[in-house]
């Protein structure tokens, strides 16, 4: 199957989180609300800084990073997802935070007029996630800071290849989940030096975590993914530690691993 165009890969994105806007945000805006506060405190704003949260989706990040800095832009790609964000920032009082439709790849901000910059949860959806990370260091001021966190696949190939099997039955916009040296490599080579890195597990369930996809059992995304699922749970095969959940319902429980990386622009 050939690779999806640029533009397609764009159209992709936009279609997965704009159907799926509302359970992504309801999920985005509690579950991973800690993790952005945990980005913050490792990017250690002063408060003056003017700061960008790309990819922003709801908003999680962009207002975890509102409360400590002086101004946030918001930049996303899709419509739906920026309203949902323009809610919860108004519901919260959130005065600070200016919501842009942009691409990652051409990020609508001057050069060097950013100090803090952060991405959360994205890059595994675009094709070419070194163009963004040189967007990210053309934006940010020399000594500027990127947080990014994303997904990490096993540093093993064929587990890898497994891992993101997995994450493409589930969603179309998936492209690649990097592994950790992949992503700290990219980072590196988009200008930054490495100042923090951290690694940390969540615990998932398949039911749940396809429900936000807008999957349910009787749907061919959710029977396919369930497949591979489990036919990763004896050797753990894609690096997911997956099992099948005790009780009524027939559920699996796996992990996912993620990578806090934060950098200075050199």
């Amino acid at each position: 199957m050939s690779q999806p165009t640029e533009h397609e890969q764009l159209d992709r994105v936009r279609e997965r989180f704009t159907r799926t806007a509302d359970a992504f945000s309801e999920f985005s805006l509690s579950v991973r609300s800690a993790e952005a506060e945990r980005l913050v405190a490792l990017t250690a704003p002063q408060g003056n800084e003017t700061a960008l949260d790309l990819a922003c989706g709801p908003g999680t990040f962009a207002r975890a990073l509102a409360s400590r800095v002086r101004l946030v832009f918001g930049v996303d790609l899709t419509f739906a997802l920026l309203a949902q964000a323009r809610r919860a920032a108004e519901a919260n009082h959130v005065a600070n935070l200016l919501l842009v439709c942009g691409n990652a790849y051409a990020i609508p901000l001057t050069s060097a007029a950013l100090d803090i910059a952060s991405c959360g949860y994205s890059l595994h959806h675009m094709s070419e996630p070194a163009v963004a990370l040189r967007e990210l260091a053309r934006v940010l001021r020399a000594g500027g800071r990127v947080a990014a966190l994303d997904l990490i696949a096993p540093e093993e190939f064929a587990r890898a290849e497994r891992n993101n099997q997995i994450e493409k039955a589930r969603d179309v916009s998936h492209t690649r989940t990097l592994a950790a040296s992949e992503l700290e490599s990219l980072v590196r080579a988009a200008g930054f030096r490495i100042l923090r890195r951290e690694v940390s597990e969540r615990p998932r369930s398949f039911d749940d975590w396809m429900r936000i996809a807008g999957w349910q059992p009787p749907d061919p995304a959710y029977a396919e993914s369930r497949r591979l699922m489990e036919a990763s749970i004896e050797n753990d095969s894609a690096g997911f530690h997956p099992r099948r959940a005790t009780g009524a319902r027939p559920d699996i429980e796996f992990v996912q691993t993620s990578l806090f990386v934060i950098a200075e622009k050199k």
